[in-house]
């Protein structure tokens, strides 16, 4: 993996640059340049082909190469799967490209390097920063909602509310479109249908942490509507909706009857309808998911108790769960 990091074909630079030649024959790298970026093709290792990197960039830093470089150096770095070995070439990017698009490129990587690294203080610091200068970076917004996510199954909610704000701040520029400038439509469209059922259901977990119910729900249908074969977002629609069934009733059996203590009822029963469904979802698509079994059995319990109670037996309870299982191809 290392020897591929900034291994690049002069032939195939220049093509992809554009600099082959121009209609007078000349090229658009002097000779010099060429050379240095045959220096950074022919490094037999990373420290060495970073070092041939900056040296291009620190002689020509207007090199018509160095948007290329920088593109393939972030990539490449990305791919690295040692953390400290990505950690010690992100930083090392930064002190060779430091303009702002090639800032922005880095940023993300930089961030999650650090959280890899067991260094998420250092992840937000470097974030908030970089989102001062830059707050509407998306892919940023996603990889410290990520971080701070994972924090929190760490059962360490110190990043709780900014997670909520670089989350919240992400779904509403996913929501509006706003494209990156670097990103083509074809790209666009994947990477946002690819990550935003995460963004809410990131969200949904972060809210159901804070205690914030009505919120956590909200993003929980939102990331279903996207992702309607994902299992965890009905687990966790389920518990929700039946704490509120379990509010709900409490409510109902603490009133005096009469009609307002009827109208109570129709409107627990309502609740207890969209629990049984949440339900059958959940089992439904949690089938043969060894991670959600043991769940899984305790809500086919509660499914089969509010079921009946609902429609006086179980009959039709199958149907209602093979209604949601996946479609087979």
């Amino acid at each position: 993996m290392f020897k591929r990091l900034f291994i690049i074909s002069t032939v195939v630079l220049m093509a992809a640059i554009g600099v082959a030649a121009q209609p007078q024959g000349r090229p658009n790298l002097s000779p010099e340049e060429q050379n240095l970026v045959h220096s950074i093709q022919s490094a037999k290792d990373p420290a060495e082909k970073m070092k041939a990197v900056a040296e291009l960039i620190k002689k020509y830093p207007k090199s018509q190469a160095r948007p290329f470089i920088a593109q393939m150096g972030v990539e490449q770095i990305e791919a690295l799967p040692d953390a400290k070995q990505k950690l010690t070439f992100a930083q090392q990017y930064q002190t060779i490209f430091n303009e702002p698009t090639e800032e922005e490129l880095i940023a993300p990587i930089l961030i999650e390097a650090y959280a890899d690294n067991n260094q998420p203080d250092e992840a937000f610091t470097k974030g908030a920063d970089f989102l001062s200068r830059h707050p509407d970076s998306l892919r940023l917004l996603v990889a410290l909602l990520s971080i701070g996510t994972d924090q929190v199954k760490k059962h360490n909610g110190k990043y709780l509310t900014q997670s909520i704000q670089y989350g919240t701040h992400a779904a509403e520029l996913f929501e509006a479109d706003k494209k990156p400038a670097n990103s083509d439509d074809a790209h666009w469209k994947t990477y946002k249908s690819g990550t935003l059922p995460g963004v809410y259901q990131s969200l949904g977990l972060l809210y159901y942490v804070s205690a914030k119910s009505a919120e956590a729900k909200a993003s929980y249908v939102k990331a279903s509507e996207l992702a309607p074969a994902d299992p965890f977002n009905y687990v966790m629609l389920a518990g929700l909706l039946n704490q509120d069934y379990q509010n709900a009733a409490k409510q109902y059996q603490s009133m005096a009857a009469g009609p307002t203590r009827d109208e109570e009822l129709k409107k627990t029963q309502a609740i207890l309808d969209q629990v049984i469904d949440a339900y059958a979802h959940a089992i439904a698509l949690s089938e043969g998911n060894a991670t959600l079994q043991e769940v899984r059995q305790q809500y086919l319990g509660d499914l089969e108790t509010y079921y009946k109670y609902r429609h006086g037996s179980t009959e039709g309870m199958q149907q209602l769960i093979d209604k949601y299982k996946p479609t087979k191809p």
